[in-house]
Parts: structure tokens; sequence; C-alpha cells
């Protein structure tokens, strides 16, 4: 059994009921989240249609609230009461209290709506109070009402919902849930408070809408008030802290802009809901209902298990109907080919035409034939390549001879001379080896610039004794630490010998050669190679470097001064390299410009 798995057959069967059953699972998915998707739709817009009229309702009652506020904010009884002083028969305090009293009967829903309010005037002692009997108390007063500790947040929020639902503190016998505003009046003539307006507007202007319209068992209700949170009971608003934790944002299939969607998880429960929340016409209130996907989820996924069942059921069939066919059809080649290979693998590479059927299989009969056939000649091949191989790394070992011989020879002229007291072709010799192995270790590679400038030390040698002492090299080095500063090697050797070829030997005098090193700053380094040689016009000098022009050097052939300055580029930036200056018949000047960078610098 174990065996059979492992065959062509076995996996293009597995495969096959693999794919079926992929697709089935990519179809049931897709259907699943198409009707989730739709049914949560629906659900969403009918909450929607459900807060868009129960926010309306519960404006309207606020709306009645404020309008008996405004109509007593603008009456000029209100207004002669609150800028009037106290007497004992105030005719303003009458007048004022019966025309609130009269708006007040009139408007049949502010009984319910409305526990208390106080008219207070700025320069008064006295007040004016509408309130139903039932909440009327005698610890009403204006220096009680200033003294609540939430007055200074009423006052800063004058005409706006600010604070969350409260308790009367007037009315001690029984807890009544009020909503704390207040008003100002001002003065009619000029800028100004002549005095204030407190109101208690009851819980119900909230609660009576919920419980008219709201009958859903599967989804819950909360109100917001500013940062405060309260979920609604069924009777009343209960303070409750926010234990939802978003998970997505759906606000792009709600009907109203204004309509704030989102998936959210209950901590509590570890269950997801829909959470649709509107805003109120009143700023600051927000009423949203949860809705609970849990029974949605739970029906849908009960009807596809069937048609999961179903499908799975057919890719079965199928597997053994295609599996039969494929014994037929495939087991048989494929048993011959096995046959073959374990006589290839025994050392038998002759042809077997009886492999080459005239279908897929037969080409793979074919193509091991021909491989059969190939296999000595491709052996034969890789002996001949390992032979080539020994040749190649016998002619790598001479290579690294040479070196060694020609260094072992300079130092032998050397002991030479120094025996014959011959003390420059000593020097000489000790300079062009210790060349000859820099040159051998290759041109690419970063070293320090004390080491450029030992370099540049032991080609001067050499030249000093070619030229008898007519050329001088003079150093001026601002701060040995700049030595320590990483240089491509043999950076400076082809600007010395351009200065010694070029500059000085044209001259037919004795010359100098300067090297200036300075930094800038705290960052890059500067050298300048100046020779007092013919120089050069300035426009010739401008153009120095994009010449593609070696030197005649013998040692130094592929490293020219514009080499010079494209490997510098290459290696530090476009910002670095290479600037020509020069007077024609006084000096040039070929100024390097690299940033400091240190061994400890490279490895940090």
């Amino acid at each position: 059994m174990r065996k059979f798995f492992h065959t062509i057959r076995a996996r293009i069967l597995l495969c096959t009921i693999s794919m079926i059953l992929f697709l089935s699972i990519i179809i049931i998915s897709v259907s699943y989240f198409i009707v989730s998707y739709n049914f949560r739709q629906n659900m969403i817009r009918t909450s929607e249609n459900r807060l868009s009229f129960l926010s309306a309702s519960i404006d309207a009652n606020i709306s009645n609230v404020k309008g008996f506020i405004d109509s007593c904010r603008k009456s000029n009884k209100v207004r002669r009461f609150a800028m009037s002083e106290k007497s004992p028969n105030s005719l303003d305090r009458r007048e004022a209290h019966d025309f609130m009293t009269e708006i007040y009967n009139a408007n049949t829903a502010l009984s319910a709506q409305l526990v208390r309010m106080v008219i207070i005037g700025t320069s008064r002692n006295d007040m004016i109070q509408i309130v139903e009997a039932i909440n009327s108390n005698i610890a009403v007063s204006p220096e009680a009402i200033r003294a609540l500790p939430y007055f200074g947040t009423l006052y800063e929020n004058s005409g706006e919902i600010s604070t969350g639902l409260l308790p009367d503190p007037f009315f001690t016998t029984r807890t009544i849930p009020v909503i704390p505003m207040l008003d100002t009046i001002a003065h009619p003539y000029r800028t100004g408070e002549i005095g204030y307006i407190f109101t208690e507007m009851s819980a119900s202007v909230i609660t009576d809408p919920m419980k008219n319209s709201f009958s859903h068992g599967d989804s819950r209700l909360y109100f917001r008030i500013g940062t405060y949170f309260y979920r609604y009971d069924g009777l009343d608003l209960i303070p409750c802290e926010d234990e939802f934790e978003p998970i997505e944002h759906l606000s792009d299939i709600a009907l109203s802009s204004d309509t704030d969607i989102w998936e959210v998880l209950n901590k509590t429960e570890q269950k997801t809901y829909l959470m649709v929340t509107r805003p109120l016409g009143t700023p600051n209130l927000y009423i949203t209902e949860c809705l609970d996907e849990y029974t949605l989820s739970r029906n849908i996924f009960s009807a596809f298990l069937i048609v999961t069942l179903i499908i799975l059921t057919a890719s079965a069939i199928i597997g053994i109907l295609l599996f039969w066919y494929l014994s037929k059809t495939v087991n048989e080649p494929v048993q011959q080919l096995q046959i073959r290979m374990k006589r290839i693998a025994a050392g038998d590479f002759s042809r077997d035409a009886s492999t080459e059927w005239e279908h897929e299989l037969g080409d793979i009969g074919k193509n091991i034939n021909d491989l059969s056939e190939n296999v000595l000649s491709l052996m034969n091949q890789r002996i001949e390549d390992e032979r080539q191989k020994k040749d190649y790394e016998y002619r790598m070992l001479q290579s690294q001879i040479n070196p060694h011989f020609l260094y072992n020879t300079l130092n032998s002229i050397k002991w030479m001379a120094t025996i014959q007291n011959a003390p420059g072709i000593a020097e000489m010799a000790t300079a062009l080896s210790r060349l000859l192995k820099d040159i051998s270790k290759g041109t690419t590679n970063l070293v320090p610039l004390s080491h450029e400038i030992s370099l540049i030390k032991e080609y001067f040698t050499i030249q000093q004794y070619r030229y008898g002492g007519a050329i001088t090299l003079a150093f001026d080095i601002e701060d040995e630490s700049l030595t320590a500063c990483k240089i491509l090697k043999f950076t400076l050797q082809p600007i010395v010998e351009n200065a010694i070829f070029h500059g000085i030997e044209p001259k037919g005098s004795a010359g100098t050669i300067a090297i200036h090193i300075y930094q800038d700053g705290n960052t890059d380094v500067h050298i300048d190679v100046t020779d007092n040689g013919i120089g050069m016009e300035e426009e010739v000098a401008a153009h120095l470097l994009d010449k593609e022009r070696s030197t005649d050097s013998s040692f130094f052939r592929e490293i020219g001064v514009s080499n010079v300055h494209k490997r510098l580029q290459y290696e530090f930036g476009a910002s670095y390299g290479l600037h020509v200056t020069s007077q024609a018949g006084k000096f040039t000047t070929v100024s390097i410009l690299l940033p400091f960078q240190t061994e400890e610098a490279t490895h940090d």
C-alpha cells in the first residue's frame, strides 16, 4: 500500500481528487460568503433605518425641550426679570413666571420631558422655577445651582449637552436620572449675560422612543453622550464601559454617510457583533445597535454542510472511476519503463524499441533509449575534462613560481650590490621588489593612505636614480591621523608619474612635486599633488579627465589618471574623485577628494 502512493497514477489520482475537492471548497466558500454578505447587508440596512427613525424621535423630544428653553431666553419678560433687582412684590417676576407657566402648560409633552427649569438673574438672589409637584424640593437655590461640581462644565458648553446622565441633586427621596444643561440669557442691548437658564431634562426623552420602537431579540441598544457610554436594558439606560474591540470598518455599505458601521469583538463574551452607530441631530449624542451574527452563521453553516457532504461523495465516486481508468492506460507502460531503467542500471545500454509507444510515455521510452546510447560518450568526455583540469592546475602552480623567482633574483642583486659597495643599486632593487609585490597583489583593494605613501616613496626612489636627483618629493601632512584613511591602491602613483613625465621632464630642469594632505572640517580628506612643471592651458586641464588615455609607464600601463578618477567614483560615489587645475608655464595641481574612512569605521 505504501508503494502504491509513490506511483505516478496514484499521484495523478490524488492530484485530481484534490483539485475536485479544492474547487468544491472554493465554490462552497464563495457561496457561503455571498449569502452571508448579502444577509449582513440587509441586516445592517434594516438596523440603519430603525436607528434613523429612533434618532429622529429622540431629536424631536430634545428639540421640544430646547424650543421651550429658547422661548424663555428670547422673552422680554424673562429678560426684564433677569435684569431687574429683587423687590418684595416684583411685577417682573410674576410676569416672567406666568409667561413660562403658560407655555409649559400648553405643551403637554414637557411634563414628561422636563424635570426642572430654573431662571437665575445675575443681579438677583431669587429665581423662577418650573417643576412638577412630584419633583419639587425646597433645596433649590441659585447658590446651590452655582455650587454644583459640573456647573463650570455646563457654563463652558452653554446650550449643549456636555455631561452624561446624572442623579437629580435636589431630590433626595428617590433617584431621578436627568441630563443637566445651562443656557445663558443675553442682554437685549449690549453684549454680556444677564442670567442663566438651568434645565434638568428627563432621561425619558431617550428611553421612551426606545421602548416604543425597539423589540429585536438578537441585538442590543447603546447610547453615548460624549464620552459616557450607556446600555439600554429595556427600561433604563445603564452606565457601562466600552467593551468592544474593532475588527473591520464597514461604513462603505451604509445607506447614509453619517452612519458608522464596525464589525467588533465583545471582549467579555468573545463574540462578534455588527455595531451600527448613527449620530443624533443634537451634538455629542450617538445611538448604537449591536447585531448578533452568531444565529445567522449557524443557520448558513447547517445548510452548506449538506451541500459539502454531497460534493465529497461525488468526488469519491469520480476518484474510483479515474483510478480504474489510470490502471488500464498508465500502469502497464510505467512498469515496462521501470524494467528498462533497471537494465540500464545493471550496465545494459542497448536500445529497446518495445518501449517506444505512440503516446507521451512512448516519448519517454525513446528519450531513455537515447540517454543510454549517450552515457558512454559522456563518461569519456568527463574523463577528458578531468585531465584538462589537472593541466590547468599545473599551469596555475607554475605561474605562481615565476613571481617568487623574480623576488629572489632581485634580493640576490641587492646583496651583491651591497657587497660591492653600490648602495644605489641595492636601494633600487629593494624598491622595485616591493613595488612588484604590491602589483602582484592586485590594484582594486582598499589600503590605508600610509601604505599608499610608502608605495610612492619606493616608486620615487627609482625615479630619483633615473633622473640623477633632479626631482624632489615633499610631503605636507597636517594631521598624521589622516594617514589611516582608506584609499584605492595605486591612486597616487599614476598622478606622480604624470607629474614627472608630462610636467617636470619637458621642462628640462630640476623640479619639485609637493603632496599636501589635509581635511575639510571633520568629513572629507583632500590630497593635492602639485608639480612646478610646464603646466597646461585651463581648457586642456578641464577636459583632461575625459580622455581615455593610459600612462606610458611599463608597470602601470592600465592605470591612467582618467581611470583613477573613474575608480574613485565607482568606489566612493560621484561626488568624489579628481580635479585638475593648472597654469601654463607655472604649475599643475591634481586634487583628490576622499571620504574619511578608516579600518575601524569599515568594520563598524
